[in-house]
């Protein structure tokens, strides 16, 4: 974490730039204009061919129609944004921000396809983890373990290139293996700090939606909560980097 301050400090304005561009707008795009997905009914509700249960299903139909192809293109410009700023430190040796820009454009198609190899096992542990909710306190140490071990996945891309998918994962998995605790605690840190910031302006958010719907208020509001997901999203890459050049010794 130390080393991802120093980057912070010393690079702020070129990666304010890029996570405003790439992070905060669409962030900020997707808090403004696109509604939250409908909430499935309680479980004494959530009886199949019940009205409670067609009306949820019709709702959810909806909303993929007409939100969910945004909501996948919003996710993918906010995940090329980190992206990008890792790129920054790590496409050559300090290359300026537009050839850095090019070269993560010219990898982001093998990061997401190692971002869906990834989310089959993912899958599979959520599903289980629905069928016995038991076990959902083991889906998120799954999770994080994912996300521990994987840490060094765009750094590779990147710094190796060109390096497939594949060979990516493995070779982040080869990278982290002894220092998973200490990396997901990085994760979590960084994750578990967005979501507490954001809360409280997402709930100001649900609740003017509901009963203030003021345009320029709301714009306020999601704004905050979008330019925090730009500082997330800074951290997240730059803990990338710092852990990424502390072990490709290995």
């Amino acid at each position: 974490m130390r080393d991802a301050w120093r980057l912070w400090r010393r690079d702020w304005d070129v990666q304010t730039a890029v996570a405003g561009l790439f992070i905060f707008l669409p962030a900020l795009a997707m808090a403004m204009f696109i509604p939250d997905m409908p909430a499935p009914p309680g479980t004494s509700e959530a009886v199949p061919g019940s009205v409670t249960m067609t009306a949820y299903e019709q709702g959810l139909t909806q909303w993929m129609l007409s939100y969910g192809g945004w909501q996948v293109a919003a996710q993918a410009v906010v995940l090329f944004g980190q992206f990008a700023i890792v790129a920054l430190y790590l496409a050559g040796d300090r290359p300026p921000t537009g050839k850095a820009l090019m070269a993560a454009a010219r990898r982001y198609p093998l990061l997401l396809l190692a971002g869906l190899i990834i989310a089959v096992p993912i899958a599979a542990a959520l599903l289980l983890a629905q069928a016995l909710p038991l076990l959902m306190v083991a889906f998120f140490v799954i999770v994080f373990w994912v996300l521990a071990r994987t840490i060094a996945l765009a750094p590779t891309l990147l710094a190796e290139a060109p390096v497939g998918a594949l060979k990516a994962i493995t070779r982040s998995l080869h990278l982290t293996r002894g220092n998973t605790l200490a990396l997901a605690a990085s994760v979590m840190t960084v994750i578990l700090a967005m979501t507490i910031a954001t809360w409280p302006f997402e709930q100001i958010d649900a609740w003017m939606v509901a009963h203030a719907p003021n345009p320029i208020a709301r714009a306020l509001v999601d704004a905050m909560a979008a330019a925090i997901t730009g500082l997330g999203g800074i951290a997240m890459s730059l803990v990338q980097v710092a852990a990424y050049r502390r072990l490709r010794t290995r």
